[in-house]
């Protein structure tokens, strides 16, 4: 069965999300390693990045194994992950708006960004096309009982 625009649709926000947020680290790098410095006192410089990084990673594979089993295996149960997922961290984004130590400039609004992308992508899985084909039923011929 060939993919419903909504999930064409979903893989391409996802992915804008995706790099988004890791321009947005790219960008803000510094920033966030003087902060792991500062509030991690005891952790050497390269061990503070080299975590950072292993984060990094492991947060990709597991979004790169969420995204498969949603746009290539049409799998419900990824699908609920990723949307509770994506829920935890738009909360968690939310709360940092009211953190004064939290985030700032560019870091904000690429943050601010990089959520609102995967909030849109999680919509998109909610749309008829995208739950028919989540669930294993395709869409109905019209034509069918004539």
């Amino acid at each position: 069965m060939q993919r419903p625009i909504s999930i064409i649709w979903f893989d391409r926000l996802f992915w804008a999300s995706i790099l988004t947020s890791f321009l947005t680290t790219a960008f803000a790098w510094n920033d966030m390693m003087a902060e792991l410095e500062r509030e991690a006192a005891g952790i050497r410089s390269a061990t503070a990045v080299g975590i950072t990084v292993a984060i990094l990673a492991i947060t990709l594979v597991i979004l790169g194994a969420l995204w498969f089993g949603i746009t290539r295996r049409a799998s419900n149960v990824a699908k609920w992950i990723y949307v509770v997922l994506t829920g935890l961290g738009t909360l968690s984004t939310i709360a940092s708006l009211f953190d004064p130590n939290s985030l700032s400039g560019m870091w904000l609004l690429g943050t601010l960004l990089s959520t609102a992308l995967s909030v849109a992508s999680v919509i998109c899985l909610f749309r008829a096309d995208a739950v028919a084909w989540l669930t294993g039923k395709g869409p109905v011929d019209p034509g069918i009982f004539n």
